[in-house]
């Protein structure tokens, strides 16, 4: 067995004057038990019951736990005394102090001493004190094992009580080891409810992280499908509408070759309008594609004031009305984008209106109670159905094809990239203010600042 056994036989804790007549008979049992004569089994119990009202008298209590140890060959009963109190500051200045008194004026740890076969004594100032006492027992004395140990610990925990204060005591005792557990159990399972709850936090942040990592992937897809979308626009344009005038210019000069062409002051002015056709078909696609990627400043815009500068720049026939209504608001936002809208809007109404007398009205008119507005530009012009309004904000689209009037099908596809870009919406409906024509609104979201 090893030298010092862990686990004690018996424990007896010290709360009162009456359990140091309990430990005294425990230790009396455990000597007895170990083969120690009645004589040895006295000195051994004596020198536990000192102790222990040193514990109690100085320290307010402590506890007695009782070991069998081996040291070299031989055996000893030991009893370990403990406490909590104040310790003592210079532990080996008093035992010499104690060790050079006369014997009448020796304290109980002399006498505790010259009682043991071993003694040893360990304290500091702050952490209590430590005291053990061993008996040794006969040289021939069997060999103790684990097992032995076992059936003496079962044979302590079956004893019956010496006394009904014993009794009491070991059911206190069993209570408080009870709570003890308890208390330990409901520490345990607060630490693994908390590691619960650190476990649930981290996979809520790491869910979170996922879901915004899901949330960019997909405006990264969203993003693609739409750079892809736009690739496909530019491969239209390329593989059809700049060639269109490629092959006019082509099949003029060709038609010069042979000599066809008489009048070559004609021929000329047929190639410039087809360069010019071009030149506006690339500046507008350029326009379209920067829409959305440039950062611009937002600046207050006074809508009145640029509604009004923008249609005294227009070209008009003069029999064309354009009203403005009055107060518009001025709104905090990008001034080009929306100048860009409302001009094109605007042209389109003039350049699709086949009546004498041309009408556009511009307004506005809140959505909610909240400050928000819908614009509108209103034409008495060739008008849209209602199948295909969509269509027309398609790339290229050009719905009505009059005479005199050059399309290249992009306006109306810029005004509403704009718009969507900007976070609002863009629609047409049938006009309010006469039978036919086309009322074009959209929301910009903007803040409203008069």
């Amino acid at each position: 067995m090893e030298e010092k056994v862990q686990k004690s036989i018996v424990d007896v804790s010290l709360d009162r004057e009456l359990d140091l007549v309990v430990a005294y008979k425990k230790a009396m049992q455990l000597a007895e038990l170990s083969g120690l004569n009645f004589t040895e089994q006295t000195k051994f119990a004596t020198a536990v019951s000192e102790i222990g009202r040193n514990a109690l008298s100085h320290a307010g209590g402590g506890s007695v736990a009782f070991y069998i140890s081996k040291e070299g060959s031989h055996y000893y009963v030991e009893a370990v005394v403990t406490d909590t109190g104040p310790g003592i500051r210079d532990l080996g200045a008093l035992l010499e102090k104690i060790s050079t008194q006369p014997d009448g004026q020796r304290t109980g740890i002399y006498n505790c001493k010259r009682l043991s076969d071993r003694f040893e004594m360990s304290s500091s100032e702050g952490s209590g004190t430590c005291v053990r006492i061993g008996r040794r027992l006969t040289a021939n004395h069997p060999p103790i094992n684990h097992m032995i140990l076992a059936g003496w610990r079962k044979h302590f925990s079956q004893l019956a009580p010496t006394s009904p204060y014993d009794e009491l005591k070991r059911q206190n005792d069993l209570l408080l080891k009870t709570l003890e557990e308890l208390r330990l159990s409901k520490a345990q399972t607060q630490e693994q409810l908390e590691e619960i709850q650190s476990l649930n936090l981290g996979l809520e942040q790491q869910n979170a992280r996922n879901q915004q990592l899901s949330n960019e992937r997909a405006q990264q897809n969203e993003l693609l499908k739409k750079r892809n979308e736009e690739l496909d626009e530019f491969a239209h344009i390329v593989s059809h509408d700049l060639k269109a005038p490629l092959r006019n210019m082509k099949a003029l000069i060709q038609l010069m070759e042979k000599g066809r062409m008489h009048n070559p002051a004609e021929s000329m002015e047929m190639m410039k309008n087809q360069l010019q056709k071009m030149e506006v078909l690339i500046e507008n696609v350029l326009t379209y594609s920067r829409t959305g990627h440039e950062k611009l400043d937002k600046t207050q815009v006074n809508l009145n004031k640029l509604l009004e500068e923008l249609v005294a720049g227009l070209s008009r026939p003069q029999t064309f009305s354009i009203e403005i209504e009055p107060d518009f608001p001025i709104i905090y936002a990008e001034e080009i984008l929306i100048y860009q809208v409302f001009s094109n809007l605007i042209i389109n109404a003039i350049k699709y209106n086949d009546k004498e007398a041309g009408h556009i009205t511009i307004g506005y008119e809140p959505t909610d109670s909240k400050g928000n507005f819908y614009y509108y530009v209103e034409d008495n012009g060739l008008g849209i159905p209602a199948s295909k309004r969509e269509k027309v904000f398609k790339l290229f689209s050009v719905l009505h094809k009059l005479e005199g009037v050059e399309s290249t099908g992009i306006g109306l596809a810029i005004v509403k990239k704009i718009i969507l870009e900007k976070g609002g919406q863009i629609w047409i409906e049938d006009p309010r203010l006469s039978s036919e024509g086309s009322r074009f609104c959209f929301t910009w979201p903007a803040e409203t600042i008069l």
